[in-house]
């Protein structure tokens, strides 16, 4: 949604307001005196009709009282003048008339100017102040409700359209703030909840058998096998509680770090990522793939331990190969991991990336938590890339990191 709407350049549109405001005012002293001329000659000519009027009526009577001027030039031409005052012979009505025109033709100038100061000053808020404050004024309200889903614009390049440009620069950044806190808190909750759903099974089991020692031992209905095999699986199921505290403690210090990105070749990269590819294959064969040169800067721990758990799955599920490609393209560094195992359940298509998701049974065996694609998908994103998880041929994973500019 948009508040405002920006247009080309217009000349008149992208005056400043100082120089709109000169403007209306030059406009509006050229108005004042076109029309206090244009009322002052329209008064004075509704005097003299009534005066010529009576002056026509009583011309004979006028005659008789008056003396001639002659000019001396051409006979019969000259001046009359009339020594008795017209206004004499009006009548009541039009006498009011005639003093009424006469105020009003004093009084042309000033009405015409305050008309006119009055119509520029309603036109300058019409024309440079009403849409502006409008837009501010509805942009201020959605900012303080907390509805940031909108652009402020106004098509001027004046005070206000700079103004304008820096509610939608201000509305953006909290736009940004926002929206990165509210996906944080969504991730902490997700967070939170799987590692409240994991816990429940443990916690059931544990007091189920706390339960069952409380009521039995004291009895001795249980002989002292039982009682050590009961207390040895209770044993696997604190351990793993443990490990649950620990593997969350870890996730919340992994999406608090800051990136502390370092320059490196792409070959020197390559080569340490082959190291620990050695070091992870136990009995499984790698082959590794690479494409690309120059200087990268990266979060080479961020990389490094997003590798280790792809190449880690891999081996872990691998029939007997695992494939590695690692390219760089478009300021982006891709590293794809697949296996020849039997791929991702359709489940785990939708959230391996998820935290503590397993498919696995047995929780008494190597103590998976199913958070190693999750921490992959983190460190992603906090490098501004991203996690892709889908089946070729068996499981494949890419983790893209963008390359970050160095300063």
């Amino acid at each position: 949604m948009e508040v405002g709407n920006a247009k080309g350049f217009h000349p008149f549109r992208d005056l400043s307001l100082k120089w709109s405001f000169v403007l209306y005012a030059v406009l509006c002293i050229i108005a004042a005196l076109l029309l206090s001329v244009s009322l002052s000659g329209f008064f004075g000519r509704l005097q003299n009709d009534i005066k010529q009027y009576y002056e026509d009526l009583y011309r004979d009577e006028l005659v008789k009282q008056a003396y001639f001027i002659d000019k001396g030039a051409v006979q019969g031409e000259g001046l009359w003048i009339f020594t008795e005052d017209i206004r004499n012979r009006f009548s009541e009505r039009d006498s009011r008339l005639y003093d009424l025109y006469g105020i009003l033709n004093i009084l042309a100038v000033p009405i015409a100017s305050v008309l006119c100061v009055i119509a520029a000053g309603v036109l300058f808020y019409l024309r440079k102040l009403k849409k502006p404050l409008l837009i501010l004024d509805s942009a201020s309200a959605r900012i303080a409700a907390g509805h940031l889903d909108f652009k402020v614009e106004y098509d001027s390049a004046n005070e206000f359209g700079r103004l304008a440009a820096s509610f939608e620069k201000m509305r953006r950044s909290l736009y940004e703030a926002n929206r990165e806190m509210w996906q944080m808190m969504e991730a902490r909750r997700r967070l939170n909840a799987a590692f409240a759903h994991d816990l429940r099974t443990p916690l059931t089991v544990l007091r189920g058998y706390c339960d069952f020692l409380l009521k039995y031992v004291p009895e001795g209905k249980i002989s002292d096998k039982k009682a050590l095999s009961t207390l040895s699986t209770m044993d696997v199921y604190l351990k793993r509680l443990e490990g649950y505290t620990a593997t969350m403690s870890s996730l919340q210090k992994l999406e608090e770090i800051e990136l502390s990105p370092k320059k490196t070749s792409f070959e020197n990269l390559c080569g340490k990522l082959k190291s620990i590819s050695a070091v992870l294959a136990s009995e499984k064969r790698i082959d590794f793939h690479s494409s690309g040169c120059g200087m990268l800067y990266v979060d080479l721990q961020a990389v490094f331990q997003t590798y280790e758990n792809l190449v880690s799955n891999a081996v872990r599920y691998a029939e007997n190969e695992v494939k590695v490609s690692c390219i760089v393209r478009d300021y982006v560094l891709s590293i794809t991991v697949s296996d020849d195992g039997s791929g991702f359940a359709p489940e785990a298509l939708r959230n391996a990336a998820e935290p503590y998701f397993s498919t696995e049974k047995d929780i008494s065996g190597d103590m998976h938590f199913g958070i190693g694609l999750y921490i992959c998908r983190l460190l992603c994103e906090k490098h501004g890339g991203s996690l892709t998880i889908e089946n070729a041929a068996g499981a494949k994973v890419t983790a893209n990191f963008a390359i970050l500019k160095h300063e």
